[in-house]
């Protein structure tokens, strides 16, 4: 990790969430010069998470394609298997007793629908992985103004360093600085939601299943299969509803959240604090310019109800890698020209999961009962349809 006065490389990456991390890091195995800067670095701890008390509430879904290339780079086989917990099979419900949407990974012949994974086991895993590749890390400084020139960028740093690369990589999440500093306008919608999260202990076993409930006065709430009779919960819910499940103590919580879940895993006990965040959909208006570009939160970011924000993310960097790779011979890597068609092959992927997404949490919040009707006869209908089953399995699990 060094702080140098002017250091001079390909890209720089803002930000070293899980996102910005398996940038640097894939931009590096890729044979690029590469400085990774996170503000917030904390060096790893190597006892961190092999305590069976204690369990990170925040977790995601992890699609067998990201965990390909995760492996690919050196960082989903450093991850202790007795942390991660494939998904087999997942059971959509809607608010009718006999309307719901079963899917199975061995209707569609593959392993799993997705690895439940913690967020602190996958950044630890990225963060062992980095200190051992090319990667330079700028840490305990953040950038505090840029200089855009026809052939590279400068950030001049807080501690007065400057760093300078012909492309900047912007990985640092929702209230991105490299964003605001570009111009890029946002769009927004506030669902007037939070996403609360806590995990918990199960009387009854999960069987590598996962639950989502659509509750049309409650939100929507999922049961995320963990390790052992563990379960991670993330409900979705009307702000004032998730401020109730905050102030529940650790037993009443318990109990709240078994009951809605009808007891299908017994009762519950509560082994994590739970926490909430606000639900918005946020749209860079564009995704790059000349000699910048945008991953991750930064770029989009999508209601929690189908797990694919990360997911989406780590298909950013994909993307981006692919252009590059393309273009690595006759294009200059910040080239406008280049970047855009990034930007095309992302706009697709990013537009069709904040449709899907948004429009599924306002189908299930209308009150008509003709539309309760409707959608739930939709899901049943979904269920009884194998080949579109058999394809919506293959688009989730990209």
């Amino acid at each position: 990790m060094v702080n140098a006065v002017h250091q001079q490389y390909d890209a720089i990456v803002l930000g070293g969430g899980l996102v910005g991390a398996s940038c640097a890091l894939a931009l590096s195995k890729a044979g690029y010069a590469v400085a990774l800067l996170e503000s917030h670095y904390k060096p790893a701890d190597s006892s961190a998470g092999t305590d069976e008390t204690t369990w990170d509430s925040r977790i995601y879904a992890i699609t067998p394609s990201n965990q390909a290339w995760l492996d690919r780079l050196g960082v989903w086989q450093k991850l202790n298997p007795e942390r991660i917990c494939d998904i087999a099979r997942m059971q959509v419900c809607g608010d009718a007793q006999d309307s719901q949407l079963v899917f199975n990974a061995d209707d569609a012949h593959i392993r799993s629908l997705g690895a439940i994974v913690e967020s602190g086991e996958l950044q630890q895993s990225l963060w062992h992985e980095l200190l051992d590749s090319d990667v330079t890390l700028v840490t305990e400084t953040e950038a505090v103004a840029r200089i855009a020139g026809k052939q590279s960028t400068q950030l001049t740093m807080s501690d007065g360093a400057v760093l300078e690369a012909a492309l900047v990589v912007g990985a640092d999440g929702a209230n991105s600085w490299l964003r605001a500093q570009a111009g890029i306008p946002l769009s927004t919608h506030d669902y007037g939601q939070m996403g609360v999260v806590a995990n918990f202990e199960t009387t009854l076993p999960h069987h590598h299943t996962a639950w989502q409930w659509f509750k049309r006065d409650d939100g929507i709430l999922a049961w995320l299969p963990m390790p052992g009779n563990r379960m991670s919960m993330v409900w979705s819910a009307p702000d004032r509803i998730a401020r109730g499940l905050l102030e529940l103590n650790a037993d009443a919580l318990s109990e709240k959240v078994a009951e809605a879940g009808g007891y299908i895993l017994g009762d519950l006990r509560n082994i994590t604090a739970a926490r909430a965040f606000p639900l918005v959909q946020r749209t860079a208006q564009h995704l790059v310019k000349p000699g910048m570009v945008l991953v991750g939160d930064a770029a989009h970011t999508v209601h929690p109800l189908a797990g694919q924000g990360v997911n989406l993310g780590f298909r950013d960097v994909q993307a981006l890698l692919d252009v590059l790779m393309q273009g690595k011979k006759r294009q200059h890597i910040g080239d406008y020209r280049l970047l855009r068609a990034y930007e095309r092959a992302r706009k697709t992927d990013i537009v069709a999961m904040q449709t899907l997404t948004r429009g599924l949490a306002e189908l299930f919040g209308m009150e008509h009962s003709m539309m309760k009707k409707l959608r739930n006869w939709g899901l049943g209908f979904t269920d009884r349809q194998h080949m579109l089953k058999k394809f919506l399995m293959h688009q989730a699990i990209r």
